[in-house]
């Protein structure tokens, strides 16, 4: 029986078809996973070990960005040969392919063919491709979420202010007749504490009327000189009085030398009413508030914190949704943090959000001192 030794045609062939069938799976697997990118590298760690010639102590390894995979033996590699990921000069990973030291077979110092460096870098090609492809995917849908919202949000916009201006006129007329009969006199008690549910329940329509114009950019802004601190002290003095027997201690932290700030004052009250509101009703067996101030840079900032329920990663990715609501049907109309958003948004600043279940959310708000309109 004849020797084949390294050199021969027939052991140079067999590693051609190993390398020209990994190629091939890769293509393959590509194919069938389409954008699955981590699919295609599970599958790449799986046909690379095979395609060398030593694959019984054959191991793969593959970094993208700030992940790595890597098969089971991989950490245990003498000897490696590698090849990067790029797209045009950017390198952003690489393709491992190493071999462990078998004491029965030593492998030398250079165990790796030529050929087999030529498929390290014609895989890593091809996975290059297979990535940029993905990503390429990936950035398509999110800006297709992007347009989906933006138009969600402009048609919510435009049929809210429909409705606030067709509730103004009916409302407007309850408040007024209510408040004639009431100053008419001679009714009973019965009568009046009839007509007092009137009027609270027309005076809270007409502040959700508000919510949906601010939220439907149907009222201009009132820039002015704005000390936010002093608005943190009148709202939480006249904060909403249901709230007082819950067993809540509102704590305030404001810093004395706060600057002022260019904003719309109603607008920033609103913002205050509606975070310190979320507070509250985060904190059904009571708890603490802290509402909080201070300088950063050329920033003012606002903060809201509580020791409540807090929220899941699910829904704190749905809170600034119009109309998301977590509380009962019939106490929140699931405006309230989709205004804070809005107003803080058209006042050129940002809304951040901290929450973890079971031990409080905390909301911060950065306004900047001036705007770059000015």
């Amino acid at each position: 029986m004849t020797k084949v030794n390294d050199n021969s045609i027939d052991f140079k062939l067999q590693e051609r078809v190993k390398e020209l069938k990994c190629l091939y799976e890769l293509s393959k697997i590509a194919w069938e996973k389409e954008n699955d990118l981590k699919a295609i590298l599970d599958k790449t760690l799986e046909i690379l070990p095979i395609a060398m010639q030593f694959p019984f102590v054959a191991e793969a390894f593959i970094s993208v960005g700030k992940k790595s995979y890597s098969t089971a033996g991989f950490d245990n590699c003498r000897h490696t040969i590698s090849s990067a990921l790029a797209l045009g000069a950017e390198k952003y990973g690489k393709v491992v392919v190493g071999y462990r030291e078998d004491p029965k077979k030593p492998l030398g110092k250079a165990p790796f063919l030529n050929e087999e460096k030529k498929l390290i870098k014609m895989v890593a090609t091809e996975l290059s491709l297979y990535i940029n492809r993905s990503y390429m995917e990936e950035d398509r849908q999110k800006l297709q979420m992007q347009l989906q919202h933006a138009e969600r949000l402009a048609f919510v916009g435009e049929l809210t202010a429909g409705i606030a201006h067709e509730l103004n006129e009916p409302l407007g007329r309850i408040l007024g007749f209510s408040q004639l009969i009431r100053k008419s006199g001679g009714l009973s008690y019965q009568q009046e504490d009839d007509l007092e549910r009137i009027i609270k329940a027309s005076l809270y329509t007409r502040e959700i009327i508000k919510k949906l114009m601010i939220f439907s950019r149907q009222m201009p802004q009132q820039l002015d000189l704005v000390d936010i601190n002093e608005i943190v002290s009148n709202t939480i003095y006249f904060i909403d009085i249901r709230f007082q027997d819950q067993q809540v201690k509102v704590e305030q932290r404001l810093d004395p030398k706060l600057s002022q700030i260019q904003a719309d004052p109603v607008q920033m009250s609103q913002v205050l009413v509606n975070l310190i509101t979320n507070a509250f009703y985060a904190l059904p067996e009571g708890g603490k508030v802290t509402v909080s101030t201070r300088k950063r840079n050329n920033e003012v900032s606002l903060t809201v914190k509580d020791n409540g329920v807090g929220m899941s990663a699910s829904v704190k990715k749905k809170i600034f949704e119009p109309f998301f609501t977590t509380k009962p049907l019939g106490e929140g109309t699931g405006l309230g943090l989709s205004v804070v958003q809005g107003i803080v948004e058209s006042h050129q600043g940002r809304i951040t959000v901290r929450s973890t279940p079971g031990k409080g959310s905390r909301f911060e708000v950065l306004l900047p001192v001036k705007l770059d309109s000015e």
